[in-house]
């Protein structure tokens, strides 16, 4: 377990390395919103300025952590992109394409030194295709993610950190995958627990095929972040049976056993940026023995499955059920696939 004495002494010292440029997709709400806090409190206590980019659909909102952060930390600069669909492909395109033209236009180091990926929706939704043809949680908690990264890659892959991508999700939870269903369109194989697994499998394939790419130059990681309570809870979309429980038996007797404060929460999110999560070396034969076991069973692969307090939780038994390389392969192509026909103003129906 990494204490908070370590975290926040990561933080400190990121902060302290250089200016930091963050990007928070899911950041107006929830753990977007606590990581940019910690953003800016660490920032407030002798760091070097930063610059933030929060995307998000409300705008209220968005004001109110803006004026937040500068109450914390005046010296530091956020700028919010609005948007209203993001599980949307071509939505993704428009708001990265923006998110770059800001950062290049006003700054000559323009980069991303850290990227969260937070965005999501209702968990207990039945299938529903977009109109681009993706289901709207697959893209929100995958697809649209996923295209966030390969659309700010240029940015990204300036960072002298190097970068940091989190997506916050269920690393761990591991299951079953489908492998001639990618998609998910058998709707037998749609059940929220289904798709949250095969999504998982799906976050770790395409990302080692990402970082193997970008040696040296990326860390991908996938986190599940605890039971941190937020806005998300309040969603409107949850059934009256969770509704109820949640209300009336888990708040008043099991929160405070499980769940993961909001400041704990930020300031762990943060610390990911630190040394612990390299990328995967140039040289396979250089040492990183002081890294975080990767999903590739080494430490410092590049790619990490962690748990809340920042461990690995990689599920070794979960993929030795299934040829890795080749499904690395068939996710990267289905994935990329996906995007080619959208950017086309096609439907994907694959």
């Amino acid at each position: 377990m990494v204490g908070m004495n370590v975290v926040q002494a990561s933080n400190t010292a990121l902060v302290q390395s250089q200016p930091l440029v963050a990007v928070f997709f899911g950041g107006t709400s929830g753990i977007g919103h606590y990581t940019l806090r910690a953003l800016a409190t660490a920032e407030a206590n002798g760091g070097k300025g930063f610059r933030a980019y929060i995307v998000g659909r409300n705008t209220k909102a968005a004001e109110e952590i803006i004026a937040e952060c500068h109450g914390i930390c005046p010296q530091g600069q956020v700028k919010f992109v609005q948007t209203d669909d993001i599980s949307l492909i071509q939505e993704v395109d428009r708001v990265c394409a923006e998110i770059i033209q800001l950062e290049e236009k006003e700054n000559q180091d323009a980069r991303i030194d850290y990227m969260m990926l937070s965005q999501g929706g209702s968990i207990f939704l039945p299938r529903k295709d977009t109109k681009e043809g993706i289901d709207v949680t697959m893209s929100l908690m995958y697809y649209s993610r996923m295209r966030a990264i390969m659309k700010l890659l240029p940015l990204l892959l300036k960072s002298t950190l190097p970068a940091k991508v989190v997506s916050v999700y269920a690393a761990g939870f591991e299951d079953k995958l489908y492998p001639e269903d990618l998609s998910l369109r058998d709707l037998t194989h749609y059940s929220y627990s289904q798709a949250r697994s095969h999504m998982i499998y799906m976050h770790t394939l395409f990302m080692e095929t990402l970082a193997e790419q970008h040696r040296g130059k990326l860390s991908l990681l996938h986190i599940f972040p605890g039971l941190v309570l937020g806005p998300g809870f309040d969603n409107p979309d949850l059934p009256t049976w969770f509704k109820v429980l949640w209300r009336w038996i888990f708040v008043p007797l099991l929160a405070p056993l499980v769940t993961v404060p909001p400041t704990e929460c930020g300031d762990r999110m943060l610390s990911l940026a630190s040394l612990r999560y390299p990328p995967q070396a140039v040289d396979s034969s250089e040492s990183q023995e002081e890294a975080v076991v990767g999903t590739d069973g080494r430490h410092g692969s590049g790619v990490y499955s962690l748990s809340r307090k920042g461990e690995s939780n990689y599920n070794k038994k979960a993929y030795q059920k299934i040829n890795k390389e080749e499904m690395r392969r068939k996710v990267w192509d289905h994935t990329m696939s996906a995007f080619e026909v959208i950017e086309a103003g096609k439907v994907f129906t694959d």
